[in-house]
């Protein structure tokens, strides 16, 4: 009787340790292949993305013929700290466009940048970049706060190298859990 305790005690801790061990398999896959999770940090992307949500930076859709596309929210290296920083911001110029910023608006290629997701305007904290063209693997990174935000009207443009993946879903807090949709 005490020989049969021990033998069910030992099925279920093996079945348990089975299971635990097939979780932890399945979530390295999907941060190694599929996403990771960022905790957003500051106000840069507001009213879009908030302090202290995490959000999942997937590199798929960048696989293949799917490129960056302006518009999308993507996480990047910073270029003053590319170790340790990873910042999540709006794409805004693609490589070989010109970019200037006039009285805070953004233009590209002359044409003043047409923006759906509500970006706040305002002026920037420090001097802004007046004009840049991008070269071939460049890209204008912007957050929705432009008032509030430290991004590549500070510091240039970012290398394709630098940009980690785009931001496809909010997954905490689950109030605001929800997929990030690409720009048309």
């Amino acid at each position: 009787m005490h020989d049969s305790r021990f033998l069910r005690f030992s099925s279920t801790l093996f079945e348990l340790t089975k299971f635990a061990l097939m979780i932890v398999v399945a979530i390295t896959a999907f941060i190694v292949f599929v996403g990771k999770p960022l905790p957003v940090s500051g106000d840069s992307m507001l009213p879009n993305f908030r302090n202290g949500e995490i959000v999942i930076v997937e590199q798929i859709s960048f696989f293949g013929n799917k490129m960056i596309k302006r518009g999308d929210v993507v996480a990047a290296k910073f270029p003053a700290d590319p170790d340790k920083t990873k910042l999540i911001k709006r794409v805004i110029g693609l490589p070989g466009e010109k970019i200037e910023i006039k009285d805070t608006h953004i233009f590209v290629n002359g044409s003043s940048l047409s923006e759906s997701y509500q970006p706040r305007y305002g002026d920037a904290p420090y001097q802004e970049i007046a004009s840049v063209t991008l070269k071939d693997g460049e890209y204008f990174l912007a957050g929705d706060n432009r008032p509030g935000s430290s991004d590549s009207r500070l510091w240039g443009p970012v290398t394709r190298s630098d940009i980690l993946g785009r931001v496809s879903f909010i997954l905490f807090p689950p109030s605001d859990a929800q997929y990030v949709t690409r720009p048309e």
